[in-house]
């Protein structure tokens, strides 16, 4: 059985990146390897050798992937001493790297994909911890900077 869920069910951005993700299921030993992508602040895709049925509970070890964003500049204000006292100034700066973060998650949905020849699963985040969801957004932020200054370039803008 196959489930699905259309775009308009979806509640926030998805950024279109892919990076390695360690996971464990609840009640067995050991990690597995598999890849992430689709990410958003509520869950990601999961792609890896093992199927999993709907609400599976299994928890997440992975780095945002810093290489895909390193080179956007983001502004930043810096308080900056002067003749006249403090004064705050905007500069460009290269994004703060993202550490390791370990997150649960449940199974949502699964289908197998023909062209990787892979299982997918859509899962959702479970008690996700502020912070760690604050870092999630952040790194979609800077993806979707990124996508937007590339898309303005090739319009020659």
């Amino acid at each position: 059985m196959r489930a699905t869920i259309t775009e308009t069910q979806r509640q926030t951005y998805r950024a279109s990146v892919e990076f390695p993700v360690v996971y464990t299921v609840e009640g067995r030993d050991g990690a597995r390897g598999a890849v992430a992508s689709d990410l958003s602040s509520g869950g990601l895709r999961l792609i890896g050798d093992e199927d999993f049925m709907e609400e599976t509970p299994i928890e997440l070890r992975f780095t945002l992937p810093n290489e895909l964003i390193h080179s956007v500049h983001v502004e930043k204000e810096v308080s900056v001493a002067g003749g006249r006292g403090r004064t705050t100034k905007k500069i460009m700066v290269p994004p703060e790297p993202f550490a390791e973060m370990t997150v649960r998650a449940k199974v949502v949905i699964y289908y197998f994909n023909l062209r990787r020849r892979k299982f997918a699963h859509g899962v959702v985040f479970v008690d996700l911890a502020e912070r760690t969801q604050e870092e999630i957004q952040r790194f979609i932020h800077v993806w979707q900077l990124r996508l937007i200054r590339e898309r303005a370039h090739m319009r020659g803008e």
